[in-house]
């Protein structure tokens, strides 16, 4: 098949090694499956002509590294949504070729929620992926946001179409499916040590959504700080790679480190996809507090980023969000719900590190193989 992928944010972050990482998986195994891909980035103006020439080049650039710039292009607008190509910048190719593509591509997966017409509906077939479930859905249901005609709509909140999932679905039918790593980007390491850190990388946020009447937390911090006596309880390292910045209003930076939690800078310690992938292999294994949405409404959200560790035979423990209603967890996989299961998790890692690594990556090979994943999403587009 010849599949489109539109995306408005990776261009724009060139020091977000991981986020560089998540979508690279998309093109790179659709590739290995024999599908033709286009990769079409939407990239909104900085307003600075210079800073956005920066962002294209090094866009190009890291795809060049992985051979997939010859299919790509950038598009540059100040005004989004993408509507009037009269008052947008084409790199990598021109107008009457993205025209061309659309029309002949046999699906679009759209990343972007401000990709609107007349290029959408030039695409036959058109399918939302949403990779951020009861965030996106609020803002759909309470009209912030419209994401346009779809003939099909995927998310990664797997219990989406579950009675005790809390997903608003704003009468649309979303089809779940599972985030995947391409297996040959992520080989089996050796153990670290048992001085590596759990760790995770994470963004620190404060925000709430309101949704009937009731307040709903989507901030990491939030989520992380009701387990800062982690490192002290299991006496052993842990570290953030996390953006708090120097602006720390809340005195976080200070709290973590009182509680024995060490912090890194994720724009240096996992900048490009490379280093990323580094810092993951250098990890002991991974400690995640979802966003305290999907617990609450069980939306059943995996990470991206805990199947990259899984892959590279890291184990993960991670919030129960209702992952566990479709993946095994007790070996290298574990899911907590409070700061005893934490702590018990832990433990039980420390105690068979081998035999929990080795799990960790048949598990990567069972349910994240983007072999798998990846067509079971296009016939999900297809329905």
């Amino acid at each position: 098949m010849f599949i489109v992928l539109a995306n408005a944010t990776v261009a724009l972050y060139p020091q977000g090694g991981g986020h560089w990482m998540w979508f690279l998986q998309y093109p790179l195994g659709l590739k290995a499956l024999g599908h033709r891909v286009f990769w079409l980035e939407i990239l909104p103006s900085t307003g600075n002509p210079e800073k956005d020439r920066y962002l294209i080049a090094k866009f190009f650039e890291r795809l060049a590294a992985y051979g997939l710039d010859g299919n790509a292009a950038v598009v540059v607008t100040k005004d989004p949504p993408l509507q009037n190509f009269e008052h947008a910048e084409f790199h990598g190719t021109s107008p009457a070729k993205i025209l061309e593509v659309a029309r002949d591509a046999d699906l679009l997966w759209s990343f972007w929620y401000s990709l609107g017409d007349p290029l959408l509906s030039r695409f036959r077939r058109r399918a939302f992926i949403d990779v951020d479930p009861g965030h996106l859905h609020v803002c759909i249901a309470e009209s912030v946001m419209n994401i346009g005609r779809h003939d099909a709509y995927l998310t990664v909140g797997v219990n989406v179409n579950e009675p005790e999932c809390k997903i608003p679905t704003a009468g649309l039918k979303w089809r779940p499916f599972l985030p995947f790593v391409y297996l040959p980007l992520w080989e089996f390491s050796s153990d670290p040590g048992s001085d590596a850190p759990f760790t995770s990388i994470t963004q620190w946020t404060w925000e709430t959504l309101e949704y009937n009447g009731q307040i709903v937390s989507v901030s990491k911090r939030d989520a992380y700080l009701k387990y800062l006596e982690l490192p002290q309880l299991t006496r052993r390292p842990f570290e953030l790679a996390v953006n708090i910045g120097e602006n720390d209003p809340g005195g976080d930076r200070r709290l973590l480190h009182a509680h024995g939690w060490s912090l890194v800078n994720p724009h240096r310690v996992a900048h490009t996809p490379d280093a990323y992938r580094e810092y993951i292999r250098n990890s002991r294994a991974e400690f995640l507090c979802p966003k305290p949405i999907h617990v609450d409404w069980n939306t059943g959200w995996f990470s991206e980023r805990s199947a990259a560790y899984l892959a590279s035979g890291r184990p993960v423990v991670a919030g129960d969000t209702g992952f566990t209603r479709y993946l095994p967890t007790g070996r290298g996989l574990f899911a907590f719900h409070n700061l005893k299961d934490a702590s018990a998790a832990v433990a039980e890692i420390d105690a068979d590190y081998m035999l929990h690594g080795r799990a960790a990556r048949e598990i990567a090979e069972a349910y994240f193989d983007s072999r798998a994943c990846i067509e079971a999403m296009i016939a999900a587009s297809q329905l």
